[in-house]
C-alpha cells in the first residue's frame, strides 16, 4: 500500500486484530525500568500504548488501546461485510480524530 493511500478492508481488520492482541509488557518496561534496561526503544512493541506521561513527581500514567471497543468493531465488521461498512468505519475514525 502506498503511503497516504486508504487501506483496504482486510488491512484494516488485520490491524485492528493486531491492536486488540498487542502486548503491554514493553510499555510497562518503558515506565518502570531505567533506560539501560529497556534494550532499545526501536525493538519495543508499543502498538497498544496510546499515551505516556511521566510527571515531575515521578508518577507515570499509561493509556492503552481500548480492546473491548476494537473487538466490538471487529465483530461488527465480521457481521457486515462490504465496502459500506469500511466507509462507515473510516468516517467514524475521521470524526473521532477531528474531535480531539
Amino acid at each position: 500500500m502506498a503511503k497516504g493511500a486508504t487501506p483496504g478492508r482486510e488491512q484494516i481488520i488485520r490491524r485492528m486484530w493486531k491492536l486488540a492482541n498487542a502486548g503491554v509488557e514493553d510499555a510497562v518496561k518503558l515506565a518502570c525500568f531505567p533506560t539501560e534496561e529497556w534494550g532499545g526503544v526501536e525493538g519495543m512493541n508499543l502498538d497498544a500504548l496510546t499515551e505516556f506521561k511521566r510527571g515531575s513527581n515521578g508518577v507515570v500514567e499509561l493509556k492503552f488501546t481500548d480492546r473491548a471497543r476494537l473487538l466490538e468493531r471487529l465483530l461488527d465488521a465480521a457481521d457486515h461485510s462490504g465496502e459500506d461498512q469500511v466507509d462507515r468505519f473510516l468516517s467514524a475514525m475521521e470524526r473521532q480524530e477531528e474531535g480531539k
